[in-house]
């Protein structure tokens, strides 16, 4: 499957984004149990949408063929080498690590639920 490339805030990957990758030289997604869930990518610095790849950007592939649409943050682009970049991403759920909770205790679903927002 083609990569579709999508803006950083995108949240409906139903749609073809901003653009499909179709000139991308190399896509591979690298999935370990209780690990690494990645995805790199080689592009062309003449691509059709060299330009619209940014850190934070958003890249949707087909992982395997048993899994659906899996949505990759790229996180770093390195200098061109050859007329190509490199393009690391990070699955989705990566971001989450981000998003801190502090420890709170609750008696029930909806109270827990309040808490998150606390």
């Amino acid at each position: 499957m083609t990569p579709i490339l999508f803006d950083s805030r995108a949240t409906d990957f139903s749609t073809n984004g901003l653009g499909r990758l179709a000139d991308a030289i190399q896509c591979t997604v690298t999935e370990e149990r209780n690990g690494i869930y990645e995805m790199t990518m080689l592009y062309p610095i003449d691509g059709k949408h060299y330009k619209d790849i940014g850190t934070s950007s958003i890249i949707v592939v087909k992982a395997s063929p048993r899994a659906g649409l899996q949505a990759f943050r790229v996180y770093k682009i390195t200098r061109p080498i050859n007329g190509r970049v490199g393009i690391s991403c990070r699955h989705i759920s990566y971001q989450l690590n981000y998003i801190p909770v502090r420890p709170f205790s609750a008696a029930s679903l909806a109270n827990a639920l309040a808490g998150f927002k606390t």
